[in-house]
């Protein structure tokens, strides 16, 4: 049941909050009620919880407004439901005289413990309930501060051993928000919340209208269970390929042909952002379901050229918009500098976004941008940011443990300059996404030498140069949800994938086997056309049509899926998927890498863990790693978080779910996959 906290000193402003809800908790510590006002409010219909902070008034104070509380109930028969909520570490004589009074005016008795600077041992937690238990209390609410998921979870984590209806715990601050929705899908028997922002009575609340809107079940529109997979698929390409080949023949000279591509939001906001920059693009659909592109461009200088006139002519700036892609946002930084290139070109770029991406943080304040001429100015280190240059080469040491992102950024811009540069890299992660820039910038003609991903040498005076043919890969990280939809279901075949790839999330293959599942991997060569009815080798001249690549069959497991441990440090996108494949598997599994999943779309550390616990999941976060025990889950309502990537995780483990399974968005799912829930009957 949602409680509204009410904090507000006026008794007719709390008599109008209360008109809004049907519960409510009057925190007496807070208001100026007088007795008779107090006596009134009490006499109520309204489900009534009368607490009264001892740290912010005297046990004297304290006793005598929760007294007026309890006489103002006594007086009328017709109240509701009334609740007093005390302090656990209260005196125990002031608990004792208020608990015996209360109880004959038909209060239950909540005892509260709070700790505003940390959550306690998962044992102390224990410990505090099973003593407030045995001092009388019919409800223990226990409440920390947490700074961490492992905090949070350690909290939640006191649903799977006590007595859910009698136990109401959660973290306190913005981090410990979500634990408040997640106690309550837990059984708790309050949802805690306020009338709006500036009432707020505690950190991290969430407002009456967020919460009747998290409750409801018209908020759940999308029906994503009792569905079955079809038996013969294809991979979608590879946004994060695609991204960078769009950028990469937009600054070429001449035109460029991409073939394989499949539109999804994040690509489609690249080819807005090159055409933008004065770029070319025509989309041309194939006889199979693939695009091909073609981009004609005159070359990065003639682009930079021709928006410094266009841009000091108007007295503006270049405004680019990436969406909510933030690998494209990454990528740009450096090539916007060198876009401007101080006072001979354009002065400055703006780098804006949409949705989620305006909140989460860009780049680190340690990043070198001065060292190499680039001055990004910004709030926080989030969108927007304003970029200047010129670009310059130089010799830099730059931090891996955020990502690759922006790595590849200067990998793909710093051979533009006049001179070599030199990037030495500390804790590099996502290292098959450096071997992906690699590759796609040598297939435009741009070298970058790499020194066991610690040192890269750029040489310097170097141009992307055109080309007839670019094959785009298919997306081995929306693939590997289908393939396990096939490992835990009646299997798939699923075509398009490219064999030792680039990709991180090839290494679902690995994963997959040493789970048991038989899979067939049939290779071609990377790039095919039809000759009559047989395939051939596509040569750069050739002006024939694409067809589909390699295919890997995964045969229909005949035994219980074996559990497995991975590190997905390099392949964070690949942690849904083997959270799922997890929850399919005959004991327990483990992922490691949860550091790398709070600045994504969402925190998916805590979006798997929030929603998969919703439907029964037993899930625990140790450390830097989520364990993970497989077993049937049941139906619910569950929240996308506005994250592919969660929403492709949550239908795909639903296949197993016999119950219902409501999702509350599936827009979400078009920025890498819009064709996902096509594979589905």
């Amino acid at each position: 049941m949602i409680c509204l906290s009410i904090g507000t000193k006026e008794y007719k402003k709390i008599e109008s909050a209360l008109s809004k809800t049907d519960m409510a908790e009057i925190r007496l510590d807070l208001t100026n009620l007088s007795k008779n006002e107090t006596i009134k409010l009490f006499q109520s219909k309204k489900a009534l919880m009368a607490t009264c902070r001892n740290y912010r008034l005297t046990h004297k104070e304290s006793k005598k407004r929760l007294t007026w509380a309890i006489l103002g109930t006594r007086s009328v028969k017709s109240n509701g439901p009334r609740y007093l909520d005390l302090d656990y570490d209260a005196p125990l004589e002031y608990r004792e005289e208020l608990t015996t009074a209360a109880r004959k005016a038909g209060f239950k008795i909540i005892l509260s413990y709070h700790n505003f600077e940390i959550t306690e041992s998962y044992e102390k937690l224990l410990e505090v309930y099973k003593e407030a238990v045995e001092n009388g209390a019919d409800i223990v609410k226990i409440v920390t501060t947490a700074h961490t998921i492992q905090e949070c979870t350690r909290v939640i984590k006191l649903y799977n051993v006590l007595e859910r209806e009698r136990l109401v715990a959660f973290s306190l601050g913005d981090f410990g928000q979500f634990t408040r929705v997640l106690a309550h899908y837990h059984g708790a028997p309050f949802l805690y919340c306020t009338l709006d922002e500036s009432s707020a009575t505690a950190p991290g609340q969430l407002t009456i209208s967020e919460a009747q809107r998290i409750l409801s079940k018209k908020s759940y529109p999308h029906k994503v269970s009792k569905m079955g997979l079809l038996p013969k698929l294809t991979a979608p390409a590879s946004k994060s390929h695609a991204q960078r080949a769009i950028l990469a023949a937009a600054f070429s000279k001449g035109t460029t042909s991409l073939y394989g591509y499949s539109p999804c939001l994040d690509s489609e906001k690249a080819i807005a952002l090159v055409k933008r920059l004065g770029a070319k693009v025509k989309v041309e659909k194939s006889r199979v379901p693939r695009y091909k592109l073609t981009i004609i461009s005159e070359g990065i200088e003639a682009l930079s050229a021709q928006l410094k006139r266009s841009y000091q002519r108007r007295g503006s700036q270049l405004v680019l918009n990436v969406g909510e892609s933030g690998l494209l946002c990454r990528l740009m930084i450096p090539f916007a500098a060198h876009l401007t290139g101080g006072e001979e070109r354009l002065g400055k770029i703006v780098l804006t976004g949409e949705g989620g991406l305006q909140e989460r943080e860009i780049y680190s304040p340690e990043t070198p941008f001065e060292e190499l001429g680039l001055s990004v100015e910004s709030i926080d280190r989030k969108l927007p940011l304003i970029i200047s240059g010129p670009l310059k080469p130089g010799k830099i040491t730059l931090s891996g443990k955020g990502g690759s992102q922006l790595l590849s950024g200067l990998l793909m811009s710093l051979p533009l300059c006049d001179k070599s540069s030199t990037i030495k890299l500390t804790e590099p992660t996502s290292v098959p996404y450096l071997d992906l820039t690699i590759k796609s910038i040598k297939d435009f003609g741009v070298i970058v030498e790499n020194s066991d991903y610690r040192e890269f040498k750029i040489p310097g005076k170097q141009r992307y140069k055109s080309k007839n043919f670019i094959s785009i890969d298919g997306d081995w990280s929306g693939a590997s949800m289908l393939i396990v939809a096939g490992a835990i279901t009646s299997g798939v075949t699923i075509t398009n994938l490219p064999i030792n790839s680039n990709q991180a999330d090839e290494k679902i293959i690995e994963t997959l086997r040493s789970c048991g599942v038989e899979l067939n991997i049939t290779e071609h060569p990377r790039y095919l056309i039809m000759c009559g009815d047989q395939p051939c080798v596509l040569n750069e001249n050739s002006k024939s049509e694409v067809i589909l690549g390699s295919s890997i069959e995964v045969v229909k497991p005949k035994h219980p899926l074996l559990p497995f441990e991975y590190d997905a440090t390099d392949s964070p996108d690949l942690f849904p998927t083997l959270v799922v494949l997890a929850l399919n598997c005959d004991g327990v599994s483990k992922i490691k890498g949860i550091h790398r999943l709070a600045n994504k779309e969402s925190n998916r550390a805590v979006s798997l863990y929030s929603e998969f616990t919703k439907l029964g999941a037993k899930i625990d976060i140790d450390s830097d790693w989520m364990v993970i025990e497989g077993g049937e889950l049941h139906g619910g309502r569950c929240n996308s978080h506005n994250d592919h990537r969660i929403a492709m995780a949550i239908i795909t483990a639903a296949l197993n779910i016999k119950e219902q399974v409501y999702l509350d968005d599936l827009e979400c799912i078009s920025k890498s996959f819009p064709a996902f829930l096509k594979n589905f009957k």
